[in-house]
């Protein structure tokens, strides 16, 4: 199973100031449900990009989660048998 990659964040120049790398990202979604999206973020004060960001975070620690979960169960079946 490939393993989730952590961010890579590098140093300025100055010291303590941090910059993450970003890149684009493209999906193909039918118009209607990208405007009612839209809609729905911009209703709440928020960016596409702020909810998607965010959403993605939170995706990608649920998957560990899970994953952390399910090496917990194999292991004990394990030490039982």
């Amino acid at each position: 199973m490939k393993q989730i990659q952590t961010r890579k964040i590098t140093r300025g120049r100055r010291g303590n100031k941090l910059h993450v790398k970003t890149t684009r990202l493209s999906i193909e979604v039918p118009e209607c449900i990208k405007d009612d999206f839209r809609e729905a973020v911009e209703r709440n004060g928020k960016t596409m990009k702020d909810v998607l960001s965010l959403y993605m975070q939170k995706y990608i620690w649920k998957q560990g989660e899970l994953q952390r979960n399910r090496q917990r169960r194999r292991e004990d079946i394990g030490s039982r048998g």
